[in-house]
């Protein structure tokens, strides 16, 4: 699940220390890493680069900060001047660059609110982890007597795990029975009892017993929120957060859910005719979603370089036939897409739709040059005949828009249903865009006049396809409701 975890537990990596001969230099020892107490506070997090070099007796000297936040740069580059290597002259002279990632987590949940306990370790591949663990702004409720902390002894008929989202509710059954409900939408469906128990015994553990009820941000406003209610041998349990603030444990038993569930075809319908457009807020497991992917998506480099290593393909494809590079190319984060295309995939792979990786970046609002420049097909059609230049003008942003009119992209094709891109400019100014998610992430409200876009963004937009050819095909009005559509 692509969110932004933004508190609480440290996981600090160093990746393999890598110089142009491939060698890898690894210190003694790691010496003790003190989380910026400053940094904490503020939850600054992020990618740290230094550099150094190796004297023959093994100590680093030209310890300097190549990038990353300034909070986070000072305890870095102190912690590489007091490594120390096993003195080897043929490693002495070269320069060589450590990553240092700093991310904050949830802590995993001892109840204990003292001050962070840092851990390092180093890795038989070079790698280096320190966690430091840390309750800071950490807000727990409702949480469990020794008593209650106990899991039960067995799972019973009867016995049922129901996970709860913003609009979602999703309950699966020890005899297998899938309840997904949206609103007022209800499915049903069945998994077998062994499948079922499987998932339940994930529940069945001491880490999930003594989870509090209850867990929130200080201070957050704006986060997601989902909880779960579990009944096992007689006994339930619920356990609510806010924000991501709950330890990684509640994540990964939600995630079990949306497995054994298939909440991701409930939701999205059958992956195969699953439209690109839903590429941005694909979060959720699907049949040949590899990890790979969901780092590509999440913009997570490190992870991302983990799942290469691990096996994971960049010609994988999931059950939508959505490559890395797609999901790459739909990501508002730091996303490896130039490294991608370096590596010589097809830039021009097309989804089970006829979708491509330049479509996936249209949908975002992004006229992406690394895909033009690798040869990028502009005037690609999806099955619909649909093209990127008209998923794109749908955000109205003439940068864009003009970026990929310069590229070649035809402004005077028509898609299946004889709709330019100029029809689909003015069906989203009018609050209607013509291809959109099946679940609109936020709530809107109707429009009482074409206002939907920005309206000097809107003009210049729709002077630049008059300007490239494009006609209007219909005449676009206001939807009052558009949070109905589906």
């Amino acid at each position: 699940m692509s969110r932004i975890r933004t508190w609480l537990l440290l996981a600090l990596f160093a990746t393999t220390l890598g110089v142009c001969r491939a060698q890898t230099v690894v210190p003694d020892s790691l010496p003790d890493l003190k989380y910026p107490p400053i940094a904490r506070a503020a939850r600054v997090q992020g990618d740290v680069v230094v550099s150094f070099r190796q004297t023959p007796e093994g100590r680093t000297v030209d310890v300097t900060p190549v990038s990353g936040p300034a909070m986070l740069q000072g305890i870095a580059v102190e912690n590489v001047k007091a490594w120390h290597f096993e003195p080897k002259a043929e490693l002495a002279g070269p320069a060589y660059k450590v990553t240092f990632h700093f991310q904050l987590n949830p802590p995993d949940d001892g109840y204990d609110d003292s001050q962070p306990v840092t851990k390092a370790v180093i890795d038989r591949t070079g790698q280096v982890q320190v966690i430091s663990i840390s309750t800071t702004g950490l807000d727990r409720s409702e949480c469990p007597t020794a008593n209650d902390r106990v899991p039960p002894a067995t799972v019973m008929d009867g016995d049922f795990v129901e996970l709860q989202r913003w609009n979602e509710e999703v309950r699966v059954g020890a005899d297998g029975a899938v309840v997904w409900k949206q609103g007022d939408l209800s499915q049903r469906g069945l998994i077998t009892q062994a499948e079922a128990h499987s998932l339940l015994e994930r529940f069945r553990t001491p880490a999930i017993w003594k989870l509090c009820g209850r867990y929130d941000q200080s201070g957050l406003m704006d986060g997601d929120g989902s909880s779960f209610k579990v009944r096992i041998g007689g006994l339930e349990k619920n356990v609510g957060e806010y924000g991501d603030a709950a330890p990684a444990i509640f994540r990964d038993v939600e995630l079990a859910v949306d497995v054994s569930a298939n909440t991701h075809q409930w939701r999205h319908g059958d992956p195969k005719t699953e439209s690109i457009a839903e590429i941005t807020f694909e979060y959720l497991p699907k049949p040949g979603k590899t990890k790979l992917m969901d780092a590509a998506h999440r913009g997570d480099k490190s992870a991302f370089q983990t799942a290469l290593a691990a096996g994971d393909r960049l010609t994988d494809v999931d059950a939508s036939g959505w490559t890395p590079l797609m999901y790459a190319a739909s990501s508002y984060g730091n996303s490896p897409l130039s490294e991608i295309v370096k590596a010589g995939v097809d830039v021009n792979a097309r989804s089970k739709r006829g979708e491509t990786a330049l479509m996936a970046s249209a949908v975002t609002g992004m006229a992406n040059e690394d895909l033009l420049n690798a040869g990028a097909e502009v005037n690609a059609v999806n099955d619909d005949g649909t093209t990127a230049l008209m998923l794109l003008v749908q955000h109205g942003d003439p940068d864009e828009i003009e970026t990929l009119l310069k590229a070649g992209a035809n402004a005077r094709m028509k898609d299946s249903k004889g709709r330019t891109a100029l029809d689909y400019l003015n069906a989203a100014n009018c609050g209607s865009p013509i291809v959109h998610e099946k679940d609109p992430r936020w709530m809107t409200v109707g429009y009482s006049r074409c206002n939907a876009l920005d309206h000097d963004d809107y003009e210049k937009s729709k002077r630049l396809l008059n300007n490239a050819g494009a006609k209007e095909t219909r005449t676009a009005v206001p939807d009052p409701f558009p949070t109905q559509r589906r």
